[in-house]
C-alpha cells in the first residue's frame, strides 16, 4: 500500500462526521498526512439554507436593511465559517496536523469523487449515518457510489450489536479502473 499523504473527510456537521473527523485526525497524526475537510452544499438544499439565513437575520441584533437578497458568496462564506468552527470544536487536541478546509457546491458523492482525483487523495474516511429506515439498503447505495472514488475508503458502519462490533471500521479498496462508474 502506498504512503498516505492526504486524507479526505467529508463533513456534514453531524456527530457522525465529527467521529469520522476524529478518526481522520488520528490517522493523519500517525502518518504525517494532510487532512482535507470537505463540506458540500447540495443545490437541492439551497432553499433551506437561504430560509435559515433570512430567519437568523430577523432575530439578529444587527439592523435589518430590508434587503432579503443574499449572494451565493455570502452563503459559501457562512458555510466556510461553520466548517472552521466545527473543526475547532471537534479537533481541540489536534497535534500538528495540517488541515485544509474546502466548501463546494454540488452533489455530495460526485464532489467527493472529484476531490479524490483532483487532490490525489490517498484515503477517504467516512462514517455512515443511521438516518434511513432500511440502513442496509442505504449502505449498498453508498457503496455503489464509492466505486467512483480513486482511493480506498475507511468506513465506520452504523451497524451495532451482534452482527458487527460497534467500533469495527471497514476498509474498502479501490476497484480496478474498468469497474469505475462514469
Amino acid at each position: 500500500m502506498r504512503k498516505i499523504e492526504k486524507i479526505l473527510v467529508p463533513i456534514d456537521f453531524s456527530q457522525d462526521s465529527a467521529r469520522a473527523l476524529g478518526r481522520g485526525l488520528t490517522l493523519a497524526s500517525e502518518t504525517g498526512a494532510e487532512l482535507i475537510a470537505l463540506h458540500v452544499v447540495e443545490p437541492s438544499r439551497l432553499r433551506d439554507y437561504f430560509s435559515a439565513y433570512l430567519e437568523a437575520r430577523e432575530v439578529s441584533p444587527l439592523p435589518n436593511t430590508g434587503d432579503p437578497i443574499i449572494s451565493m458568496d455570502v452563503l459559501m462564506q457562512d458555510k466556510s465559517r461553520a466548517l472552521t468552527n466545527f473543526i475547532e470544536k471537534t479537533a481541540q487536541d489536534n497535534i500538528g496536523v495540517k488541515i485544509t478546509k474546502r466548501v463546494t457546491l454540488g452533489s455530495t458523492f460526485k464532489e467527493i469523487a472529484a476531490m479524490t482525483q483532483t487532490e490525489n487523495i490517498d484515503l477517504v474516511v467516512l462514517k455512515l449515518r443511521k438516518r434511513f429506515p432500511f440502513t442496509d439498503f442505504a449502505t449498498l447505495r453508498i457503496l455503489r457510489f464509492m466505486r467512483a472514488f480513486s482511493c480506498p475508503v475507511l468506513l465506520d458502519t452504523p451497524i451495532t450489536g451482534e452482527r458487527v462490533a460497534a467500533k469495527t471500521p471497514v476498509l474498502l479498496l479501490r476497484p480496478a479502473p474498468e469497474e469505475n462508474i462514469g
